[in-house]
């Protein structure tokens, strides 16, 4: 018979061996290179060096878990106390809300929410010009436009766009779906587009009402189309607004026809194939063939079940 000594003693070197086997001693090494991974992109996160400081975004943004969600945010919010800081500028801005619609964390909420509305506020246009474009860019001297001629250009308006399109990937809250929604009537044209985008990227069908609301009033060509792209994503129905997507392949703007070319991948019908190639067969403009040409693969990758 067993005494009591002896239990303890198997007792306690079955734990031992159990806990070897759940917690073994090569987890501490991958713990403190974790750690000195974390370390590492804080570190660069605070450079003043916009290219570092994008980079360490993008390599939290895949890291597997939850992990690095708040040093992001972090790099959203910037350093208010030192305004002329470049970790403030939109380009980093921008990045950091693409990131946090990837990792798609409740959290980045209301941090997103916060710098939308700070900064979408001033993005209105002075006075109402015709969009022109020259090359796939324009109006680079406007803070409301969303041109830009280099990758360090990237205006506020586009990192406010890339911002509701995070809250769209992340499951809406009140919050977040009001903010949407007033969106819709912004002042800036791109903004409206973007709030677009991001009720479709919600996929919450019972916003369609007030997106067809929007496109009987909407003006602004780059605004309607993108608008009409959510509609028929949500819709995903050969209806008129499957025929309007049709009929805006052949519009004079390459934004327009890009646009229209993104609606047909969102619809995800069979019918719409023969109708982008015939529209690849006529695109002229080398960025918007690209791109018709990557969504027409799409479209027919379909037809396999």
């Amino acid at each position: 018979m067993i005494n009591a000594k002896t239990f303890f003693q198997i007792a306690l070197t079955f734990c031992f061996l159990y806990f070897s086997e759940v917690f073994p001693q090569g987890n501490k090494d991958v713990s403190e290179e974790q750690s000195a991974f974390f370390r590492e992109q804080r570190r660069r996160l605070d450079s003043a060096d916009t290219n570092e400081i994008r980079d360490a975004i993008d390599r939290l943004t895949y890291v597997s878990n939850s992990s690095g969600v708040r040093d992001i945010i972090s790099a959203l919010k910037g350093n208010p106390t030192f305004p002329s800081y470049s970790g403030n500028s939109p380009v980093i801005k921008f990045y950091a809300a693409k990131a946090l619609g990837k990792k798609k964390e409740k959290i980045a909420i209301e941090p997103l929410l916060s710098e939308f509305k700070k900064n979408a506020e001033p993005l209105v246009e002075r006075e109402i010009k015709p969009r022109s474009l020259k090359d796939g860019v324009n109006g680079n001297e406007s803070l409301s436009s969303p041109y830009f001629f280099l990758e360090d250009d990237i205006s506020m308006v586009l990192a406010c766009g890339e911002m509701l399109r995070a809250l769209g990937n992340i499951p809406l809250n009140e919050n977040s779906e009001k903010e949407i929604k007033q969106s819709l009537s912004h002042k800036n044209f791109y903004i409206r587009a973007s709030a677009a985008d991001a009720i479709y990227q919600s996929g919450k069908k019972g916003l369609i009402s007030g997106l067809s609301e929007s496109y009987g009033k909407e003006k602004d060509p780059y605004a309607k189309i993108s608008i009409l792209s959510a509609l028929v994503g949500l819709e995903r129905e050969p209806n008129q607004n499957f025929k309007s997507v049709l009929e805006s392949l052949q519009d004079s703007d390459p934004e327009i026809r890009k646009k229209a070319s993104e609606a047909l991948v969102r619809l995800d019908l069979r019918i719409a194939s023969p109708y982008l190639e015939k529209a690849i067969s006529l695109e002229n403009h080398p960025g918007v063939l690209a791109q018709m040409k990557e969504d027409y693969k799409q479209l027919e990758s379909f037809r396999v079940p």
